[in-house]
């Protein structure tokens, strides 16, 4: 049975803002029951372990849920995403160690990248829930794995004071939810298939061919979700490189603010996508380029209420959340939000490009965007400082806005082509000479 947008957007975007909150909390925790270098700690682990775990999912849940023909089997998805964690993770460990941190600072990127584990896993079945639109188990999954791991964490440095300890309980917390809650869902709305089951009894020798397959198709989404967690991660390396962890720990307790924005518009987006891909599937132009101009302007919306309240609330906000010493820094935080507000509508734009399949022109925008950041960092962030780093973001953003802007209207034109092609005869309508070759 269909569920409506709506109540999918409203389950999805509960759970998102729950998510954002626990992860956030976790950062104030950090900052309040420890020290600014301890923040510095945690949030370079996360800096490191988020690239790779990303590259490592590949942005296999938007491929899954928008697979309207069912390509592949949910077997599939899971044993390429357990691969991919089994050396995300190794490659988390083999950074720390080649890049010469200390052995508390390694720890804790190892524990990190092991967390993101447990959460890539999640994900798949994330993906096949959402394919049939049940929202509200996704929801009920995201809510408990936010409310235990905020639990857990801080407890582990009320009683440590340790980063590692945080990691830890954050780890812990994302493996139960993802062994009891997630696969109870799978087997309650896919007439009681153990998962697991799947993944062990799948003759994988003869299903290598298509496993391949799907890799081949997932690459181009995994190298994008690299370039896009290297994005805002890359001014972060510069901010500790010149400036330290302490420098660096204010710029992403900040940063964080931007994530509550973000996650209305990826809630929104994970309840549009499946229909985006139906609508791409059938060649429908009209009801496709509604959903994603509707999706677009929302996400703009939301990117103006960001901007606004950064500027009448912010040195407020900053104070209550973090303390004085932050709240010294709103140009920074205005800054941010202006980034954010540019990759919001970015953002949109993506969900749209993968429902329609324009993969590889995503990591070739995305590679572009990420120079541009780097350059601008390597340029402002040693003269201008966090300031320096938020130019380099904004700056980002706005060049893969008007390469995806172009890439969405090609792809929504293809569709209006496809249509005349395919229209029968004696309708009126002739097909377009060369229209497979139009841009």
């Amino acid at each position: 049975m269909r569920r409506s947008v709506g109540g999918n957007f409203a389950w999805t975007l509960s759970a998102g803002l729950v998510y954002a909150l626990a992860q956030w909390g976790v950062l104030v925790a950090c900052a309040r029951l420890g020290t600014m270098e301890l923040l510095g700690e945690f949030a370079l682990g996360l800096a490191i372990t988020a690239p790779v775990m990303l590259l490592a999912r590949m942005n296999l849940r938007t491929l899954q849920a928008t697979d309207a023909q069912s390509a592949y089997g949910f077997e599939h998805y899971l044993g390429l995403m357990v691969l991919n964690v089994l050396g995300g993770v190794l490659l988390c460990c083999a950074i720390g160690w080649v890049a010469g941190y200390s052995a508390r600072a390694s720890l804790v990127i190892a524990l990190l990248a092991l967390a993101k584990g447990f959460e890539a896993l999640s994900e798949v079945f994330y993906g096949a829930l959402q394919k049939v639109e049940r929202m509200g188990l996704i929801a009920r999954s995201i809510i408990a794995k936010s409310a235990l791991s905020i639990v857990l964490v801080v407890l582990a440095l009320l009683i440590t004071r340790s980063a590692a300890a945080a990691a830890a309980a954050l780890g812990l917390a994302w493996a139960v939810v993802l062994f009891l809650f997630d696969t109870h869902a799978y087997r309650r709305v896919f007439g009681g298939k153990r998962p697991w089951g799947l993944l062990w009894r799948t003759p994988w020798r003869a299903q290598g061919v298509r496993l391949k397959s799907l890799l081949g198709l997932a690459y181009a989404l995994g190298i994008t979700a690299l370039l896009s967690s290297l994005r805002p991660n890359v001014p972060r390396y510069m901010l500790e490189a010149h400036f330290g962890q302490a420098e660096l720990g204010m710029f992403a307790a900040l940063a964080y603010f931007t994530a509550l924005g973000g996650r209305v518009v990826h809630a929104l987006g994970q309840a549009v996508s499946p229909r985006l891909g139906r609508y791409h599937t059938a060649g429908d132009q009209r009801r496709y380029g509604r959903a994603l101009a509707g999706f677009t302007g929302g996400a703009a919306l939301v990117g103006i209420g960001a901007i606004a309240g950064a500027v009448l609330l912010g040195r407020w906000a900053l104070t209550l959340f973090y303390g004085a010493d932050y709240a010294q820094n709103l140009e920074l935080f205005v800054w941010l939000m202006v980034a954010a507000a540019l990759e919001y509508v970015c953002v949109s734009l993506q969900f749209g490009l993968t429902a329609a399949r324009e993969l590889k022109a995503q990591a070739l925008m995305l590679t572009a965007s990420v120079v541009v950041v780097a350059l601008g960092s390597a340029w402002w962030v040693p003269s201008v400082g966090t300031v320096g780093a938020a130019w380099a973001l904004a700056l980002g953003w706005l060049v893969e806005l008007g390469a995806s802007a172009w890439l969405s209207v090609r792809a929504w034109r293809r569709l209006g082509l496809q249509e005349v092609g395919t229209a029968p005869h004696g309708s009126g309508a002739q097909a377009t000479p060369g229209a497979d070759a139009a841009p």
